[in-house]
């Protein structure tokens, strides 16, 4: 399991960073955030029941996290189209300010052992990470 003073394992994954289809995806690396500390959260799987709540929250708490120079990655195994599906069906979801990444291969999940490649979904799980890309979780 990664624990404190380990290194983020690197990614690059297609994310939705809005609900219009033009501008809806983008590719997000380690270093789209540079010089930031990066808040990665992840969810089981999209349209389920609870985790909207959760989502939302770290929504309307984007600013606070932005004032301590910190950036919001939301992460599941569903692909960045079901994400935006989701986004645009949900109240609570639709403008979020922060990306969701879409992790289909479950290769970010399972190097932070929030998944196994066999695993039909996440595990709930936060990490933080430094500016200098080591780990911090909860």
């Amino acid at each position: 399991m990664l624990t404190v003073g380990n290194k983020f394992p690197r990614f690059s994954l297609k994310a939705t960073v809005s609900e219009q289809l033009d501008t809806a995806f983008e590719t997000l690396t380690n270093d789209s955030y540079a010089g930031k500390w990066l808040v990665v959260f992840f969810w089981p799987k999209d349209f389920t029941f609870v985790c909207p709540t959760e989502i939302a929250e770290f929504g309307r708490k984007n600013g606070e996290f932005a004032d301590r120079d910190a950036q919001v990655l939301g992460a599941s195994v569903d692909s960045e189209f079901v994400h935006l599906a989701w986004r645009k069906d949900h109240k609570d979801l639709t403008g979020l300010p922060f990306p969701m990444l879409a992790d289909i291969r479950k290769d970010l999940s399972s190097a932070l052992e929030c998944s196994t490649r066999k695993a039909s979904r996440s595990a709930r799980r936060s990490l933080s990470t430094r500016r200098a890309s080591s780990a911090s979780h909860r």
